[in-house]
């Protein structure tokens, strides 16, 4: 048995999304490291909390004893219980969860109801026998979706991504995270509920309009907010990060076209950020990360598709 071996259940809609941000939560925090992962699952050790922060993961389990066969799993020693077999075949799962539970059962009652323990049996390379420690409500992220905001657009990035986004920064607690092209604000609103310092910038006023009704819904008034051009933004201070969904088609945010403002974006995230920044950015064209070259250097690209012909890129760089 271990105290800080911990088994992570995640969406598995997006292998590498999720992986590079376990990833980058692990170089940010520096508590815990990534031992294992298949699939979706991973293993851990140390410690699970900031893992919470992600967009993808599901339940996070302590891990209890691990054996090539279920049969030798031990008994628990609560009250009540009940388990849950994990990633094996549906036609075999509840039989298998009524032997397991005879198995570990001992003096215990099995209980759905308000139980002492949860556990959960987990096939991988071998079995895991896994007391649960936190699960994620499914209304969490659904809850703050775009149509059920105040103010929305209807390409409006999906709050899983944007918090993804946030990770994707590097940053922690209290430091300082930039949206640049806010749009209704859903990257800003999840960086705040997870600590961080906002500030934001859209050249529509009616976006800035609409950031501030949407931060406020959440409770949020902490923050900073610009309503310039790309060109036109100036900060007081360097900033920790930058995340952003990047425009895309032709823009108004500048004369000239979207290929001018993605060469004065890159310069201008340069001027913002501290000596190695973070820039976790969305794009539809990667070609146009050449106007990124002379300032940062690329860490991660996550293809993730979106529908019919479009797919977009989950882009993280590093200022140089």
């Amino acid at each position: 048995m271990s105290q800080n071996k911990y088994l992570i259940e995640t969406s598995k809609e997006n292998y590498d999304i999720v992986s590079t941000e376990l990833k980058a939560i692990s170089e940010t925090f520096l508590d815990f490291n990534i031992n294992f992962s298949s699939n979706g699952f991973f293993i851990i050790s140390g410690s699970f909390e900031k893992i919470r922060y992600s967009g993808f993961v599901n339940n996070i389990s302590n891990i209890i004893y691990e054996s090539n066969d279920y049969k030798d799993f031990p008994e628990v020693n609560v009250k009540s219980f009940y388990v849950r077999v994990v990633n094996v075949e549906k036609d075999k799962t509840e039989a298998l969860e009524r032997e397991i539970g005879r198995i570990i059962k001992g003096k215990s009652t099995v209980s759905f109801n308000n139980p002492e323990g949860i556990y959960r049996a987990v096939k991988l390379d071998k079995w895991y026998l896994c007391r649960l420690v936190y699960s994620r409500s499914t209304r969490e992220f659904e809850s703050r979706r775009a149509p059920l905001r105040p103010f929305f657009s209807p390409v409006s990035m999906h709050p899983k991504y944007a918090r993804y986004l946030v990770n994707m920064t590097f940053t922690k607690e209290n430091e300082t995270i930039l949206d640049p092209f806010c749009g209704t604000g859903g990257i800003l609103i999840e960086a705040a509920l997870t600590g961080r310092k906002i500030i934001g910038n859209d050249y529509l006023l009616s976006m800035v309009t609409g950031t501030k009704m949407n931060l406020k819904y959440y409770n949020i008034y902490d923050y900073k907010i610009y309503n310039k051009n790309i060109e036109d933004l100036y900060l007081d201070d360097k900033i920790n990060g930058i995340a952003t969904d990047m425009p895309y088609g032709r823009s108004s945010s500048v004369s000239g076209n979207i290929e001018d403002l993605y060469n004065i974006s890159f310069e201008k995230f340069n001027e913002f950020l501290i000596d190695h920044g973070k820039c976790a950015i969305v794009i539809n064209d990667t070609s146009r990360l050449i106007y990124s070259k002379k300032y940062f250097k690329i860490l991660f690209i996550v293809p993730v598709y979106q529908h019919r012909s479009l797919t977009r890129y989950f882009v993280t760089l590093e200022k140089i």
